[in-house]
């Protein structure tokens, strides 16, 4: 078995969080490990395999922030793969997937995307103006792109060519340039009357 992001600690560990991993206790007074079954490790890999990640898990500790980390060649199936996780329960526990169109990620609060491509900012070659449909994460990705702790919040847009929807980061009180995965169009999304108070 191996040990994923290595000790969680023992918050929730009875709740039945994240129901694909086991807990265990190194001591009796000691904390809990998180640590994947056997199962759930081969089903996990075959999830990553069918969305065309690199097989196998890198995990990372940074600082108190768990990390397993992929490698995917396709962007919209490395956001299908995290939006089909099970919820992230654990504070400071993170999946990311590096893809050639920046790295995209799952935590308690939902998608995100670590930083915005440079080309977004300019969005003079839009060809049609998308729509915004959804906040991925609720309230919070949303909250820190106005706070400046970040340079996007994640919606769900449509296309305004052929009515695609997908996931995309976009700035906060901005114009944003975004290019359909179902068309090629680079569209156009308006965020100037979004306004966290």
């Amino acid at each position: 078995m191996a040990t994923v992001g290595g000790v969680i600690g023992e918050q929730r560990a009875e709740a039945g969080h994240m129901g694909w991993l086991k807990r265990r206790r190194s001591s009796d007074r000691g904390p809990r490990l998180i640590y994947l079954t056997t199962e759930a490790q081969e089903a996990a890999q075959a999830r990553a395999a069918e969305a065309g990640l690199k097989p196998g898990y890198g995990s990372l500790k940074k600082g108190e922030g768990s990390y397993i980390i992929f490698q995917g060649s396709d962007t919209e199936k490395a956001k299908r793969y995290l939006l089909d996780l099970p919820p992230v329960e654990e504070e400071l526990f993170y999946y990311v997937v590096e893809t050639p169109d920046g790295n995209w990620g799952r935590d308690i609060d939902g998608l995100y995307l670590e930083k915005l491509r440079p080309w977004q900012s300019d969005t003079s070659a839009a060809e049609c103006t998308a729509g915004i449909i959804a906040l991925s994460g609720g309230l919070n990705g949303l909250g820190m792109a106005a706070s400046g702790r970040c340079d996007n919040f994640v919606a769900k847009v449509a296309c305004g060519k052929c009515a695609h929807e997908w996931y995309d980061g976009v700035r906060y009180r901005n114009l944003t340039a975004v290019c359909c995965p179902g068309c090629e169009a680079l569209n156009r999304v308006d965020t100037l009357d979004i306004v966290v108070s």
